[in-house]
């Protein structure tokens, strides 16, 4: 493969020292890093006698299979030791968090990262008798913390929330809790009991992860300086998704003689604030003087019309981006404008008219997962059943169908751990949840189970008996599973029980429901299209038409991001969707009169 070697990208594999690349989105990045990775690789052989290697780092596995992929393509074999690709998490939790766990905590259990911090909210959960009936409570120490109304602080801060900051101070998903609500001093004990709890038990979650990283560094400077000998240069792609804690520890490794360090993104593409990323940390390194900021401005995704698209969220004091793309097909902005009833219609016509133009990368997205279940049908007004049980067989059969293997056996190694262990607490059935996550013997088992559940096309009260029964024979329970119905009731009408549980539970027809997806899910590919729905309330938290714009003051909104990320896919066409509430004279007015405007009548015909 030949690389067209532009002056940026010159300027970046040449780049030693302290480096910081903003990378437009198309800008090649990837293809960048493996590049100079191979460049490298050579001179640290010498230098080093092959035992001390590139460390690349990134924040998803998506991006770091990328990396290795295009390393591939360029050289024709893996990167291997002494070198590695890895995600930031993975690499503080095998070099630093588990090996020297025992520093820091001389009475623990051995540790494990919890894959959903959420799991930690039910190791306090407990079941007592008020009244001659079982109900739900917490443990007497977790109940010992009141809040100012006298109820548990759990129940208003709950243990996934708490996280602990490079100070050691504590908050609530990064910020401080309410003074109104909570004694300070009574929430910090709260917070000692709870992390305290969990250091001994060894279960931690990725943000701990990372604080302990970082208080082993401080402690032991002879931990950074055996990783810096390792790993004598350190490249961190997407880089705008670092949380503070990990640029801490970046920085205590530079303190540590970490001379060869590079952080690599876009920080118009940063998607995980609710993992912490911080997207101002990557600006304000781009910006300092110690760091060498450079830049990626050709884009060789899209066409110009897509990039000036996209590009109206950058603010105008920003570099320009412009196109570097071999192949345009001039292929015009595609608009819808829909009512509430249209979505389906408007995903067969983008599906049909991509079928047509052979585009066959192609997604249809949504903000997030709850929009993208709405249109799916998997938020059904009706609820038959009081127990969860039945909601998740359903979720993980559809799951299934969406081929979106992972969230389907997610969801029944829940369900079967649960039916399995019925006397176990919640501490050892998360326990046992963790343990089994890469048991593959177990996982055939579950795909098998899902496979083979009674079809949702039977009614709701023949669904509830045949389920019932196919549990029973296929994991040899001792006791009776009882889906039993609700009576009547605001949530559910009599009618139901003789209807199918799809007509209720999968009522969207879209025929390729694996294509309808989040932004998330699409960030860092290149798709031949895409079509982007915005929301028809406006909501604070909805993408809708007023936000293609950048903030008139600061940096741009999560959201505003977003919509950048899922706009700037798209290497051939770029469609959005849009309420009938925005005219075609606001839409030309934002997007040009290029634009190819379907209105709903216009969904039954197809050019």
């Amino acid at each position: 493969m030949n690389l067209d070697i532009t002056d940026e990208l010159q300027a970046y594999l040449d780049a030693k020292g302290k480096v910081v690349l903003n990378a437009c989105p198309g800008g090649g990045k990837t293809t960048a890093i493996a590049q100079k990775i191979i460049n490298l690789e050579p001179i640290y052989r010498i230098k080093h006698s092959g035992y001390s290697g590139i460390a690349c780092l990134s924040f998803t596995n998506a991006a770091k299979n990328e990396l290795n992929e295009k390393y591939f393509e360029l050289k024709g074999q893996t990167i291997s030791y002494p070198s590695l690709v890895s995600t930031i998490d993975s690499f503080i939790n095998i070099y630093i968090t588990l090996p020297f766990y025992y520093l820091l905590q001389r009475n623990f259990a051995r540790p494990r990262i919890l894959d959903n911090s959420s799991r930690l909210d039910s190791f306090w959960k407990i079941k007592y008798k008020k009244n001659g009936k079982l109900v739900n409570g917490i443990t007497y120490k977790m109940n010992s913390f009141k809040a100012k109304d006298d109820r548990s602080i759990y129940f208003l801060y709950p243990p996934s929330q708490i996280r602990l900051e490079p100070n050691g101070s504590y908050t609530v998903k990064g910020n401080a809790p309410s003074e109104d609500k909570v004694d300070l001093a009574v929430f910090k004990e709260y917070c000692k009991y709870i992390k305290q709890w969990q250091f001994e038990k060894g279960l931690i979650t990725t943000n701990d992860s990372s604080f302990i990283a970082l208080t082993l560094l401080r402690k032991n400077p002879k931990i950074a300086q055996w990783l810096v000998k390792r790993f004598p240069h350190i490249i961190i792609d997407e880089a705008q998704d670092n949380s503070l804690l990990q640029h801490q520890i970046f920085e205590e490794l530079q303190s540590q003689d970490l001379k060869n360090i590079e952080f690599i993104g876009d920080p118009y593409q940063s998607l995980y604030e609710f993992r912490d990323a911080n997207p101002q940390l990557f600006l304000s390194k781009f910006e300092d003087d110690s760091y060498q900021g450079l830049e990626l401005t050709d884009n060789r995704r899209s066409p110009q019309h897509i990039i000036d698209c996209f590009s109206l969220l950058r603010p105008d004091n920003v570099s320009k981006i412009k196109t570097a793309c071999t192949e345009n097909l001039e292929e015009p902005i595609l608009i819808y404008r829909y009512k509430s009833d249209d979505r389906s219609a408007i995903i067969q016509h983008f599906d049909n008219y991509c079928y047509v133009n052979s585009y066959d990368l192609r997604k249809v997205v949504v903000r997030g997962n709850t929009v993208r279940n709405k249109m799916l049908g998997r938020n059904a007004l009706q609820q038959p059943w009081n127990e969860r049980l039945p909601y998740d067989l359903i979720t993980a059969r559809i799951e299934y169908e969406d081929n979106n293997l992972k969230e389907a056996i997610k969801t029944m190694r829940y369900i079967t751990v649960e039916i399995e262990n019925p006397e176990a607490n919640h501490s050892t059935k998360a326990q046992i949840k963790e343990e089994l996550t890469h048991d593959f013997e177990n996982n055939a088992r579950l795909i098998k189970l899902i496979k083979n559940l009674p079809a949702l096309s039977n009614t709701v009260a023949e669904w509830s008996v045949l389920c019932s029964a196919y549990f029973e024979k296929h994991l040899d329970l001792d006791i009776k599973l009882l889906f039993k119905l609700k009576r009547t009731s605001k949530y559910f009408d009599k009618s139901t029980r003789d209807e199918p549980v799809s007509d209720h539970f999968n009522r969207v027809d879209i025929a390729k429901t694996n294509a309808l997806t989040t932004v998330h899910q699409v960030k860092g590919k290149t798709l031949d299209a895409i079509l982007v729905f915005f929301d028809e309330k406006n909501h604070k938290e909805n993408m809708n038409f007023r936000d293609v714009e950048p903030e008139p003051t600061g940096f741009i909104s999560e959201k505003k991001r977003i919509i950048y990320v899922a706009m700037s896919r798209a290497k051939h066409l770029l469609a959005m969707a849009f309420p009938v509430t925005i005219s075609e004279k606001q839409i030309t007015d934002k997007f040009g009169d290029k634009v190819i405007i379907v209105n709903s009548p216009d969904l039954t015909t197809q050019d």
